[in-house]
C-alpha cells in the first residue's frame, strides 16, 4: 500500500452508511472507510460470528450506537 492510500483514508469519515445497508449499516460504513467491497466486510463479519459470537455482536452493537450516519451528512 502506498502513502496516498493512507492519506486519503485520513480524509474519510468512519460511520454508518444507511444508503447501502443490509442490517444497521455498520459493514457498509466500514467498507466505505476502508475502500473495499462491502461484501468482503460482511464475509469477515460472518466468519468472526462463527469464531467469537459474543465479541462480534458486542463490537457490532457498540459500533452501531457510537457511529454517526455518514450518508445523512453527505446530503446536507
Amino acid at each position: 500500500m502506498n502513502k496516498d492510500y493512507f492519506d486519503d483514508m485520513q480524509e474519510r469519515d468512519l460511520g454508518l452508511d444507511s444508503r447501502h445497508k443490509k442490517f444497521c449499516g455498520v459493514c457498509a460504513g466500514v467498507a466505505q472507510y476502508l475502500d473495499v467491497p462491502s461484501v468482503f466486510i460482511r464475509l469477515v463479519t460472518i466468519v468472526a460470528l462463527l469464531i467469537a459470537r459474543q465479541a462480534t455482536i458486542l463490537a457490532y452493537g457498540v459500533a452501531f450506537f457510537i457511529l454517526d450516519d455518514i450518508s445523512e451528512q453527505e446530503m446536507l
